[in-house]
This record gives C-alpha cells, sequence and structure tokens, in this order.
C-alpha cells in the first residue's frame, strides 16, 4: 500500500532549495534520481516498504518515474507553485532530507552514471529497446521485487555516510 503519491514527493524536492531542479531536461533528470534514491533510500530504513507503488522505468538516463516527468515538462510552474503546501509524514520526510544530504549535490549526469550501477536498470533498460529507438514502456517497468535484491548497494552508502556524518570538516585540513 501507498503511502504517499509521487507527485508529492517531486513537489518536496523543487521546494527543498537543492541546486539544479530547474526548469529544464538536467532538472526534470536530477529530479528522477532523487525520487528513485529517496525510494531505495526509505526501502533501507522501513524493512523493504515502499513510499509510493508506482513502478520505476529504465529509461536511458536512469530509472523514471514516466508520470511525474511528464508532470514536470509540461506543468512545472504549478507545480512549483504547489511544492510550498507539501504535507508528508515524518518516517518519508526523514530519508528525502538523507537523500538530499548524500546526493543533493551532484549533478544530473553524474545521478544518471550512479543510477546505471543497478542490475535492474541495466537488465530492463536493454530489454525494452526496440526498433528505431523506441522504448516499450511495459519492459522498461522494472519491478520493486528487483529492486529488493539490490538495496545492499544503497545500505552500504548509508553505512559509510553514517559512519562519517559526525566527523567535524575542516575546509583548511591539507588531505
Amino acid at each position: 500500500m501507498s503511502k504517499v503519491e509521487p507527485i508529492d514527493i517531486a513537489k518536496w524536492f523543487m521546494n527543498s532549495d537543492i541546486s539544479g531542479i530547474d526548469n529544464s531536461q538536467d532538472g526534470n533528470t536530477k529530479l528522477q534520481k532523487l525520487m528513485f534514491f529517496s525510494q531505495i533510500i526509505y526501502m533501507c530504513k522501513n524493512n523493504n516498504e515502499k513510499m509510493f507503488d508506482q513502478n520505476f522505468e529504465a529509461f536511458k538516463n536512469g530509472m523514471v518515474l514516466d508520470d511525474v516527468r511528464q508532470e514536470y515538462k509540461y506543468h512545472y510552474k504549478t507545480l512549483k507553485e504547489e511544492s510550498n503546501n507539501v504535507e508528508l509524514p515524518e518516517d518519508i520526510i526523514n530519508a528525502l532530507t538523507l537523500t538530499k544530504e548524500i546526493f543533493g549535490h551532484y549533478s544530473a549526469e553524474d545521478l544518471s552514471e550512479l543510477s546505471h550501477e543497478f542490475e535492474a536498470w541495466k537488465n530492463h533498460h536493454e530489454s525494452s529497446k526496440g526498433i528505431l529507438g523506441y522504448y516499450n514502456h511495459e519492459k522498461a517497468k522494472v519491478p520493486y521485487d528487483e529492486l529488493q535484491k539490490e538495496l545492499y548497494r544503497m545500505q552500504k552508502v548509508l553505512n559509510a555516510y553514517e559512519s562519517t556524518a559526525n566527523i567535524p570538516y575542516n575546509e583548511e585540513e591539507d588531505y
């Protein structure tokens, strides 16, 4: 059962002061990858439970929620205006905040490359390719049981982040 709608997650990120989520293709790409990573982080932190039920699709630039991608592309201004009024449960805000802290400073291109490390993306992207570059959206859909098999990847990232999160950072230190 879904806790929230994916579009509300998108609105939260749009209102969270992350650079690069502007009205552009790169902005849409970055938003999509943050949504993907936030879902994986949420699953890691909440016993494989999902924030939302919609399946990601394996697009050229990584995992995508196509409905959200289209909404962003054609109704960015409305989404941005509505982003100030999003209310989400605390456990979801915690996962989104963690996603922002870990991945928010990366570019759309970097996030896209990171999402390409997932076997589920590789398998479904390759099988969804059709004639003349067209994609089969049904074959591109990635079932959540396949993402669950790869939670260990994100768990390693979370473990590394959490083990270093409280170490003071000094820009002046010479490494």
